[in-house]
């Protein structure tokens, strides 16, 4: 489930750089050990090519993993862009007036203080404000009184 595509797109691919540049150094290193450790009356291309070189196993296998690897990355970055999309929104609402409730995180998300302290924000602007409209209230009615 993507929260914020730019972000986890970022997360996703900068996974990708890193599983390839794992594969290709895992790849390179079974080469060597098979150029070290393989029959030496054959060439190394043919130690690489032949069907027991676990070359092919270790390529599946690779492959395999790479969606497991990019759906973790994605689950677990839905801890941290999850609260900030959910605070945007409620700054959004905040900023146009409208009357927020309590801002609240899941339990394993990550910054949970930062809901306290926008809660508390919040609740300082709307208390401004309703101090404002009485104030409001009460030059209105004094203004009318005075007339």
């Amino acid at each position: 489930h993507w929260v914020d595509s730019r972000v986890q797109g970022s997360l996703v691919r900068r996974i990708l750089l890193h599983w390839c540049a794992f594969f290709a150094v895992t790849l390179m290193c079974v080469s060597v050990m098979q150029l070290l450790l393989g029959d030496p009356d054959k060439t190394m291309a043919e130690r690489v090519g032949s069907p027991g070189s676990g070359l092919m196993l270790i390529g599946v296998v690779m492959l395999a993993l790479f969606p497991a690897f990019a759906l973790d990355t994605i689950r677990f970055s839905n801890r941290f862009v999850g609260p900030i999309a959910r605070l945007r929104r409620y700054m959004r609402e905040l900023m146009q007036g409208e009357k927020v409730g309590k801002l609240a995180f899941r339990d394993n998300d990550f910054w949970s203080e930062v809901a306290d302290e926008f809660n508390a924000i919040a609740n300082r602007i709307q208390d401004q404000e309703q101090e404002i409209s009485d104030l409001k209230s009460q030059l209105s009615q004094a203004e009318s009184a005075s007339v």
